[in-house]
């Protein structure tokens, strides 16, 4: 999202939004901005109480502006309820489907300090050899997310039935394909092998992350501080976390190291189901080939943003290249 409104009216906005949920504030100050990603804007703030000051972290996106996301306020919630389960995530401080003066939608929250750039996680974590200490943080914080009770959740976010998670997803895997209109035929093979090969299904559903890997975590002093970017988080079946946070893709050339390029499998797996997750091996293989397959698919999407003119960022158009990586990953995984 680009911010059109001026410094002085998100501040304004902000500190309007933070009294209305009974936060102690003067005024916000604006302190820093992360990169921009693709449909949000995240600042960092100071929020001033009197002799106090708070350090804190404000996104702000257009309203609803892309209806498969959640909103700010289901966020919250759900934020909310993985910090209860002992998910390492900051407090909510507020949140609003759209904010006062902006009109934007927004949430802010504590601050936490940490790396999040992935090639400078996997240097400390050499640094401090804390790679598969940090692989085991990401299993405990993983179980802890998925012993959330489903009903505890937003209503807004669908339940579905263990029996037909897979079942369903491939066939999302080949409408989304047969609408992108490029062959991709190792993708289409994909879909085949996942329609062919249905796993095991989960006990239970759980709250799945779905974006959870390097890059998306904040780690300080080679260890665990807080998972970030709930956006796409929805009802599912947990193997899908562990398997997203595993692929190939995410360990930035540290291939032997199967988690995010710095830790061992083992050591998500033992932590996981020592914390009382439920681990399935071929759930897991069915994940890594279902998530590769919509991973494709998604950066051949964003290349063809740039290509027709719907889009003009450097970014969407260099995912074109990656689509190839992905191919050879699913062929490799299917064989």
């Amino acid at each position: 999202m680009t911010i059109t409104s001026s410094p002085d009216e998100i501040c304004t906005s902000l500190t309007e939004l933070l009294d209305a949920s009974g936060v102690p504030v003067d005024r916000v100050e604006i302190t820093g901005a992360a990169s921009v990603g693709a449909t949000r804007s995240t600042l960092f703030i100071d929020i001033h109480a009197g002799a106090t000051i708070t350090a804190a972290v404000a996104q702000l996106a257009a309203p609803r502006d892309r209806q498969e996301l959640l909103g700010p306020v289901d966020e919250a919630a759900v934020l909310r309820l993985a910090r209860a389960a002992g998910a390492p995530v900051p407090p909510v401080l507020a949140a609003i489907e759209a904010a006062p003066a902006t009109g934007a939608a927004t949430a802010i929250v504590g601050f936490i300090g940490g790396e999040s750039i992935p090639r400078r996680i996997i240097r400390a974590t050499e640094e401090f050899g804390t790679g598969n200490d940090l692989a085991a943080d990401l299993g405990t914080a993983l179980a802890h997310l998925h012993s959330i009770p489903i009903d505890d959740l937003p209503e807004s976010i669908g339940r579905v039935d263990p029996a037909d998670i897979h079942s369903a997803y491939s066939d999302e895997r080949a409408v989304a394909l047969d609408e992108l209109g490029e062959p991709l035929p190792a993708v289409r093979l994909g879909v085949h092998w996942l329609r062919k090969n249905l796993p095991t299904p989960p006990s239970r559903t759980a709250i799945v992350h779905g974006d959870l890997r390097n890059g998306n975590i904040l780690v300080e002093d080679g260890r665990l501080t807080s998972l970030l970017d709930w956006e796409i988080c929805h009802a599912g079946d947990p193997m899908e976390d562990l398997a997203w946070l595993c692929m190939r893709t995410w360990r930035f050339g540290n291939d032997d190291l199967e988690v995010g390029g710095f830790g061992s499998l083992m050591s998500l797996r033992s932590a996981y189901e020592s914390a009382g997750g439920e681990w399935r091996d071929d759930a897991f293989h069915w994940w890594l080939v279902a998530r590769a397959v919509w991973w494709a698919t998604g950066l051949s999407r964003q290349a063809g943003a740039f290509l027709s003119g719907e889009a003009d960022s450097i970014v969407l158009a260099a995912s074109g290249r990656r689509v190839v990586e992905l191919e050879y990953d699913l062929l490799r995984l299917i064989s």
